[in-house]
């Protein structure tokens, strides 16, 4: 039977073929998870493998990525993570050996020393818990079952980065494994873990743009090899704009490199924050005309510079680099976080308004990378020397393979700007036997001139960059003029200082250093969403104190434009398992919780940073209100903070309009009096471009009456010694800020001394509890506690806790030796009975171990609730409730 092929089936004919094609091609290079269905063994073997001894019906079932410190960081005193090893198992059922083929493991990375086994052959170890690394397991495979098996090491080593910091080194496979599989002729696999090709897109202008690309070729074959490179350049509709082909002849097991430039192009898309436009570029290796293997990347054409006086331009305009560092963990998951998880963090701070992340304090997953590209965010990335050296010849070599690594693994982003390879390398210097630091400081400038002139050996297109404390050593021995950009990593007024002397810092920095790049690579202050004060003092936690340290900051970086850009220490709050704080084993000083809640001030930034409309009450973390009236006040007024990039506002309370008012650095307040207890309705709008722009909050308020008897029943607690409120949020109890007593309300009498009061009192974590800062603050040389309160029944509770004798910086500062008791021996009496005779804190219960104790309490003929303490007596709370 004859068939007539007409235009419209011949259309569709094509369109098959061209889909088949396409496949085909894709499927030259065949990349394969391998995330599913391992099996892991904590602890050390005398083989990575089930023997008898340990079978592997005792091994657990685990997909990766996994980490076995998903959990082990968050119990309470929990001292030590598990630093050790892991044993990892999978088999590979009827798997088929193709001939002719080569077959590569991949790992985007493990934490921190790995090896690998295939049927029980050691096929290589890799060193470096951050960066990607793969090995050829094409001998070791074959036909049916095969047995992958990885050990891997999470101990400290001397030789292997970081040495310390202030973030949990996670151990495990924690990000995801690849099977990959090439023919004998391949784009080369073994390049520091890179894809073997690499891009660079010279750019002035989008009429003058063009491509290179450097291809890395092995013949694995045992043949000479006659092939052809070809690269395709499309656009994001798939339309091709640029075509290159260049012949290559290689004899067997022959290495080559292939290098192939554009000329100039026309009309091209430029990549930037405001428009990522990213282009697609096929690297295609040929034999006889056929696909043999091929690469893909996305590129960006740009070109950027920085200036020291004028800072940071991108595409021949001024952009001021802004936005935050960020870590790779997620409570109850650890560092084993999937891609979608990468990808929102990005998003996040895109919302926020930022261009600008700093991947601290190493490289991250691909996914990050992928996700910068498209979102249009700018990069900093680092290796994770951290802290401290070795002085060894094995820790620098390695040091600089982790370094190449991370720069050919990602060199093809657009997004990134900077390679750093340093951060506060001098941090552990204080600690160092002072014989040693003038040798330490020389290895150390000898270990950066080495990494510095490898970055610009790898990559002449990029700055380099070092992060520094506020420490005169960078100065005195000239390591901070060693890399192109300085970074600075500066807390004042939350470490040491007042918040203006950052600006007076920066300003002398620009004095002494002209033609220095500066850039803040860190800054921020700590917070706990349950603690709140109307006076912040330094490393109090509190979130009004964040919100003014970041106000104070943002206002002063944006003043000088010499500061090319900055980075808030930190996105999310980030595991940190040296960590004591408010919040044990946490750095608390994200832009959002680590769940990625945002807190009040990532608000802020996003009003200073985004172009579209903002207008938001920053109140978001303050939504329970219990407050305390003063003697004579029927009231209580508080500043209610609303951060917003509109000229103007107008705040509304239950309906009612407290005024219009004009912003003032991002940022408008008003006085707000609440009247009773109660729900308050607030709501702000403003104008937009002839929109209307509104948010709206709910925020219940408890207010305690000045006269205790007045009240028919009473739940007052009271947070001893601390000049912060803190919201059990569990509970939904809030612990009132300590008093002085006036008759007829409440409060301490006759204080003799306070506990630290310039910071949280005691940095403790405290066992047995998630309420840190209720037990971390406390009273002493008080006679008295007084509580006016109504005749009838009360249920008294109060908390104690002895703090240690010194208080630890970090969990793994040196305890003191257990205590045989002594140190403090209390009595308490309530309403003239005894509530505690004798007590010894260390002696009953130890250091950091906190005491509850209740008892009721019959108040008769107007006296009150009268709390009497021994002179030495100490106390954390005290709760009073109507019974």
């Amino acid at each position: 039977m004859t068939r007539i092929l007409n235009k419209k089936n011949l259309a569709a004919l094509i369109a098959i073929l061209c889909l088949s094609l396409t496949h085909a091609v894709a499927q030259v290079r065949k990349t394969e998870s391998l995330n599913a269905g391992w099996k892991f063994y904590r602890g050390s073997l005398d083989k990575p493998w089930p023997t008898a001894e340990t079978p592997l019906a005792e091994w657990e079932h685990v997909n990766l990525p996994h980490t076995w410190n998903a959990k082990d960081i968050a119990p309470d005193h929990a001292r030590t993570p598990y630093r050790d090893l892991g044993q990892y198992q999978k088999k590979i059922v009827d798997f088929k050996k193709e001939a002719g083929k080569r077959y590569y493991i991949y790992f985007e990375g493990a934490g921190q020393n790995t090896d690998v086994y295939v049927n029980k052959q050691w096929i290589g170890n890799h060193k470096g818990g951050y960066t990607a690394f793969g090995f050829d397991i094409t001998n070791a495979l074959k036909d049916g079952e095969n047995l992958l098996n990885c050990k891997v090491d999470n101990k400290h080593d001397k030789n292997i980065a970081p040495l310390s910091a202030d973030f949990t080194f996670f151990g495990g496979i924690y990000r995801d494994v690849y099977l990959v599989t090439t023919e004998q002729a391949h784009f080369t696999f073994d390049n520091y873990g890179g894809k073997g090709v690499f891009i660079e897109t010279p750019t002035t202008s989008a009429d003058n743009a063009s491509i290179n690309i450097k291809s890395y070729i092995s013949n694995d074959s045992k043949t000479t090899q006659e092939l052809t490179v070809n690269t395709i350049v499309s656009d994001r509709n798939q339309k091709q704009i640029l075509k290159l082909s260049k012949k290559i002849k290689l004899k067997a097991g022959e290495k080559s490199t292939i290098e192939q430039q554009s000329g100039p192009l026309a009309n091209i898309q430029l990549w930037s924050p405001d428009q990522p436009n990213l282009y697609q570029v096929e690297t295609q290796l040929l034999s006889k005309d056929k696909v043999i293997d091929e690469v893909s990347n996305k590129v960006g054409f740009r070109w950027f510079k920085f200036d020291a006086e004028l800072g940071f331009y991108l595409n021949g305009k001024a952009l001021k680099l802004m936005g935050a560092n960020r870590h790779q963990d997620y409570p109850g998951l650890g560092n084993a976080l999937p891609d979608e998880i990468h990808v929102a963090d990005l998003k996040l701070l895109k919302e926020m308004g930022g261009n600008f992340i700093r991947l601290a304090h190493y490289p991250q997953d691909p996914a990050v990378l992928r996700a910068a590209d498209e979102l249009g965010l700018l990069i900093w990335e680092e290796i994770p020397l951290v802290n401290e050296i070795t002085i060894s010849k094995e820790h620098d070599d390695l040091a600089a393979e982790n370094l190449r690594e991370m720069i050919r693994q990602h060199y093809n982003h657009p997004s990134i700007i900077l390679w750093g390879y340093m951060n506060e390398i001098y941090w552990k210097h204080r600690f160092i036997d002072s014989t040693l630091v003038k040798l330490h400081t020389e290895k150390t400038i000898e270990l950066a001139k080495k990494l510095e002139n490898i970055v610009r050996e790898e990559d002449k297109t990029r700055y380099t960059a070092m992060a520094m404390h506020n420490y005169p050593l960078y100065e005195e021995t000239g390591l901070g003029d060693i890399a192109m950009v300085a970074g600075w990593n500066l807390y004042h007024g939350w470490y040491y200082d007042q918040f203006e002397d950052f600006g007076k810092f920066m300003d002398e920095q620009h004095r002494l250093h002209p033609k220095r790049i500066h850039l803040i690579s860190e800054y921020g202050a700590g917070s706990d969403p349950r603690i709140h004060t109307a006076s912040p003092i330094r490393f109090d936690f509190s979130m009004e104190g964040q919100k003014r340290f970041s106000e104070s900051f943002l206002k002063q970086i944006e003043e000088r434009p010499f500061i090319a850009g900055a980075t808030v220490w930190n996105l999310i709050d980030f595991s940190s398992e040296m960590r004591v704080d408010a919040t044990p084993r946490m750095n608390n000083k994200g832009l959002a919780t680590a769940d990625r809640t945002p807190k009040d001030p990532y608000y802020l930034f996003q009003a200073a940073l985004s172009s579209t409309p903002v207008l938001k009450i920053a109140e978001t973390n303050y939504r329970d209100r219990t407050l305390q009236l003063e003697i004579g006040k029927n009231n209580y007024n508080q500043f209610i903070d609303v951060y917003t990039n509109l000229k103007e506002a107008e705040l509304f309370l239950n309906g009612k309009s407290l005024g219009k008012k004009q912003s003032e650095n991002h940022q408008i307040t008003w006085n707000v009096a609440f009247e009773h207890s109660g729900t308050y309705w607030l709501e702000v709008k403003g104008v937009s471009k002839d929109v209307d722009v509104k948010d709206y909050l709910n925020i219940q308020v408890k207010l305690i009456p000045f006269e205790l008897a007045s009240l028919k029943t009473i739940d007052l607690s009271v947070n001893a010694g601390a000049h912060y409120s803190f919201f059990d949020d569990q509970s939904k109890t809030t612990w009132l800020a300590d008093q002085p007593y006036q008759k007829g309300s409440w409060g301490y009498i006759n204080p003799e001394e306070k506990i630290r009061l310039e910071k949280i009192i005691s940095l403790e974590d405290i066992s047995n509890t998630s309420l840190d800062p209720l037990f971390q603050s406390m009273r002493t040389g008080m006679k008295q506690y007084q509580f006016d309160v109504s005749d009838g029944w009360y249920e008294v509770e109060m908390r104690f806790v002895e703090p240690m004798p010194k208080m630890r910086r970090f969990a793994d500062s040196p305890e003191p030796p257990p205590h045989p008791g002594g140190l403090r021996t209390m009595s308490i009496s309530i309403n003239q009975t005894q509530f505690l005779e004798n007590t010894d804190l260390i002696k009953e219960f130890g250091y950091n171990q906190p005491l509850i104790k209740k008892t009721l309490v019959k108040v008769k003929d107007g006296k009150g609730i009268s709390i009497d303490f021994s002179s030495k007596a100490i106390v954390s709370g005290i709760r009073i409730k109507s019974y």
